[in-house]
């Protein structure tokens, strides 16, 4: 287990939304936008917030500890804003140990979830997973920041699957049956990628 002064959160929302038709992190949720609502969930189980973004994006900069990083290599997928960021922390003097990895369109994502990946982050594992019998959830996960080696190696082999990462690790995989002691319900893993995904998540806010 890791303390929360050693986890960074990295909320990654770089994607072009085509399913959605619109800028996902800008769509309003419940009287606040989707990235700041992931960034407000997030923010009191970690140290410091990465957000990585398109170039294009406008992202404020509101709180001391939240700072943004530009895509590297756009269109890469996800896996290239998880190596980036994980450099970015390994190389940053006194950086965090490892990090929590979320996008930001799971606005129902339970902090308690969060607390649930840190404490199995033991000695023997270098990441913690959520995997349930056919699908891996490589994008609501723990990593240490020494992945950013193996991470960076996948993409520059043209490997574009975030799920090749935590498949290249030493990864303390989560069935979802652990999960539903936090989550029931499995919220946190309620994506809004279309709009249809948009309005159901809109129901179940309290």
């Amino acid at each position: 287990m890791i303390k929360i002064e050693q986890l960074a959160g990295i909320v990654l929302c770089g994607g072009r939304s085509r399913r959605m038709g619109q800028e996902k992190y800008r769509l309003l949720f419940g009287g606040e936008t989707l990235l700041q609502r992931i960034c407000r969930i997030v923010q009191p189980e970690v140290s410091r917030i990465l957000i990585v973004a398109a170039v294009e994006q406008q992202i404020p900069q509101s709180e001391s500890n939240i700072q943004v990083l530009r895509d590297e290599f756009p269109d890469c997928g996800p896996l290239a804003g998880i190596a980036q960021a994980m450099t970015f922390l390994e190389t940053t003097d006194a950086g965090p140990a490892a990090a929590f990895v979320t996008s930001c369109d799971v606005p129902l994502l339970k902090p308690e979830l969060i607390r649930l990946l840190r404490n199995q982050l033991t000695e023997e594992f270098d990441a913690v997973v959520v995997r349930d019998a056919q699908y891996a959830y490589p994008l609501c996960a723990i990593y240490r920041t020494s992945v950013a080696a193996t991470a960076a190696r996948l993409i520059a082999s043209g490997q574009r699957r975030a799920s090749a990462l935590p498949e290249n690790l030493r990864t303390c995989w989560l069935p979802l049956d652990v999960i539903r002691n936090v989550d029931p319900n499995l919220e946190s893993f309620m994506n809004c990628n279309t709009p249809e995904d948009y309005d159901k998540a809109k129901l179940v806010l309290p």
